[in-house]
């Protein structure tokens, strides 16, 4: 009988971050000279290294940059109530931003870009401006996409840890070690032994983790095509009101309890 995988869901007191050198240092401790967990991440470091070299980024093929990355893959991205009121604040003020934009941009459409002085001599055309804000107002609106999606679920420690495992699972390991691995990589940001949990007994059997990061990598992908066809709308019809990105948004949210869904 196939055990089910325990789903460990993310701490309700938002986690401190580990810094990388304190991260590193945790995590020298934990991997044991010889160990499945250590041979599985000198194997990623090698694939990551031969991939860095190939698109041109040597700076990134050492091992302390190859740390870092698996730290950046690894690591929460919220780590306190003030920083989550930051970015709270920031996309507040982006939404703010987005019908002033709009409002310049028809007034600039209305004079054809032309901006004249009070006494109506030496006016120039400003194109490159509208262009611009044309521009930004398709960017605000895509941020708005990803920031206002409705009825997203709590992350959990999976969720802080995907990429990296998306990662692993394209190397030449096997699924228990990945998983051993990427749970000793979660203990050093200070995740404890029982959040830990979820990569241990019965995981491999469930073929959760397999689902979970096809499920990723298929969001990944839809998002990427969901954005190229915004950008392409976009580019050919500027002016976009409100409740087309609220319907562009409801095309994100859908994709993303797609994602969820599958994920469980």
């Amino acid at each position: 009988m196939r055990k089910k995988l325990q789903t460990v869901k993310a701490p309700k007191v938002i986690r401190e971050h580990v810094d990388f050198e304190t991260w590193k240092a945790n995590l020298a401790g934990l991997l044991k000279h010889g160990s499945a967990e250590l041979r599985a991440f000198q194997q990623w470091m090698t694939n990551h290294s031969e991939y860095f070299a190939q698109i041109g980024r040597p700076e990134l093929t050492n091992a302390n940059a190859l740390l870092e990355v698996a730290f950046e893959c690894t690591q929460p991205e919220i780590s306190s109530k003030e920083e989550l009121r930051r970015y709270e604040f920031a996309a507040k003020k982006v939404r703010e931003l987005l019908p002033d934009i709009d409002t310049t941009i028809g007034a600039l459409r209305s004079t054809r870009s032309y901006l004249i002085p009070k006494d109506g001599m030496g006016g120039r055309r400003f194109d490159s401006l509208r262009r611009s804000l044309e521009k930004a107002a398709g960017q605000i609106r895509w941020a708005l996409i990803i920031t206002d999606r409705p009825n997203v679920r709590s992350a959990d420690i999976v969720d802080y840890c995907i990429t990296f495992l998306a990662s692993i699972f394209m190397c030449d390991v096997t699924e228990r070690d990945a998983l051993a691995l990427t749970s000793l990589l979660m203990k050093a940001h200070g995740f404890s032994d029982e959040e830990g949990t979820v990569f241990g007994t019965g995981a491999v059997e469930s073929g959760r983790f397999r689902k979970r990061v096809n499920a990723y990598k298929k969001a990944n992908s839809d998002i990427k095509k969901t954005q190229e066809a915004f950008l392409a709308l976009q580019r050919k019809r500027p002016s976009r009101n409100s409740e087309e990105v609220q319907t562009l948004s409801k095309k994100f949210a859908e994709l993303m309890e797609d994602y969820d869904s599958k994920s469980k």
